[in-house]
C-alpha cells in the first residue's frame, strides 16, 4: 500500500499560479490564484486526502479492504474516494439528509457508500460525527476526521505553502483562504509567517452567519466547502496564524464566479468566488506593488449550476 501511495503522490500538487489580468482594483495590489482544480481529483483536497491516508497507513491502521470513513460530501470525500479505489480500500461518507443527489451519485460512482443522518433535533455532538465514530467501531475502520486530523494541516504546511513561496519568489503580502476545516489557511499561514515574517497578512473567508464569528450558524447564506455550522477544530487550534476573518454572502460568491469566468476565463466554484471577493478588497487596501495570493480550489462543473 505504501508503494501505491508513493505513486499517487507523484501526480498531486505542483499546480500552476495564475496572475489576474482584469480582476484587479485600480492602484491596488496584484492578485494571484494557485490553480488547485488541476489536481487529479479536481481540488486542493487531494493533498489532505493523501496525507491522511498516508498517516493512517504509516500507523498500521490500513490494509487491503479496510474501511475509510469521514464526514464529507464534497471535495474531501471525492479525493478520498478516488485514492481509496486505487488502494483497494472501502469508503463510507456520512452526510446530512439535505445533501444533493448529484453529490451522492458522484461518490457512489467511485464505489463509496453514503450514510445520511438528520442534523436537527439532536442535542450535543454533531450527529454526523457520532455516526462516523459508530461506523468506525462496527467496521473496525478508520475515521479520518478531516476537521481534527493534523495531517490535514501538515499537508498544506509542507506542500501548498512551499509551492506558493517558490512560485512567488517569496514576494507575498497577503494570503486569502476560505475556512472549511481550517487546514489550508492554518498550514499555509504558519509557513508564510515563519519564512517571510509576521507582516504577511493571512485572511480567512467564511459565509455570512458562520459559527466561527457568531458562535452558532445564523441566516441562510451557505457556500459549499466553507464553515457554516461546524466549528473547525484545526482553525481554532492554529488561529494565531490568522489575522482576520471576513464574511461573504452566497450571492457575492456567485457574482464573483461569473466575473472570473467572463473576465479571467476561469471556471471556479463558489468558495473560490468568495475568496476572490475578499482578495480584491485586500488588494485594494494594500495598494500598488503588493501581491495577494489565493487558491482556485475547485471547478464550477462540480456544482449544480444555480446562476
Amino acid at each position: 500500500m505504501l508503494n501505491k501511495l508513493d505513486i499517487i503522490a507523484k501526480i498531486i500538487g505542483n499546480t500552476p499560479m495564475l496572475k489576474f489580468e482584469r480582476i484587479v482594483p485600480s492602484n491596488g495590489a496584484s492578485i494571484y490564484a494557485k490553480l488547485e482544480y488541476m489536481n487529479p481529483g479536481g481540488s486542493h483536497k487531494d493533498r489532505i486526502a493523501w496525507y491522511m491516508l498516508k498517516d493512517a497507513a504509516d500507523r498500521g491502521l490500513l490494509k487491503r479492504g479496510s474501511y475509510v470513513i469521514d464526514v464529507s460530501s464534497g471535495n474531501t470525500a471525492l479525493s478520498i474516494a478516488w485514492m481509496s479505489a486505487r488502494l483497494d480500500l472501502k469508503t463510507i461518507f456520512v452526510v446530512e439528509e439535505e445533501i444533493s443527489e448529484a453529490k451522492i451519485a458522484a461518490l457512489r460512482f467511485l464505489g463509496a457508500d453514503v450514510v445520511k443522518v438528520k442534523l436537527e433535533g439532536l442535542p450535543g455532538e454533531d450527529p454526523r460525527f457520532v455516526k462516523a465514530k459508530e461506523l468506525e467501531r462496527e467496521l473496525s475502520g478508520v475515521f479520518l476526521n478531516q476537521f481534527f486530523n493534523e495531517a490535514n494541516f501538515r499537508a498544506h504546511y509542507e506542500t501548498t505553502a512551499k509551492e506558493i513561496i517558490e512560485q512567488m519568489d517569496g514576494k507575498i503580502d497577503a494570503f486569502v483562504m476560505g475556512i472549511g476545516t481550517g487546514g489550508t489557511i492554518a498550514g499555509v499561514g504558519k509557513r508564510l509567517k515563519e519564512e517571510l515574517g509576521g507582516n504577511v497578512k493571512v485572511v480567512g473567508v467564511v459565509p455570512k452567519g458562520s459559527v466561527l464569528l457568531h458562535g452558532r450558524a445564523v441566516g441562510e447564506d451557505r457556500i459549499p466547502g466553507l464553515a457554516k455550522d461546524i466549528m473547525p477544530n484545526l482553525c481554532l487550534k492554529h488561529k494565531h496564524y490568522i489575522d482576520d476573518i471576513v464574511e461573504v454572502s452566497g450571492q457575492e460568491a456567485i457574482h464573483m464566479c461569473k466575473r472570473l469566468a467572463q473576465e479571467e476565463g476561469l471556471f471556479v466554484g463558489p468558495s473560490t468566488g468568495a475568496m476572490v471577493t475578499v482578495a480584491e478588497k485586500v488588494a485594494h487596501m494594500l495598494g500598488f506593488n503588493g501581491n495577494v495570493v489565493t487558491l482556485a480550489a475547485d471547478s464550477i462543473f462540480r456544482y449544480e449550476l444555480y446562476m
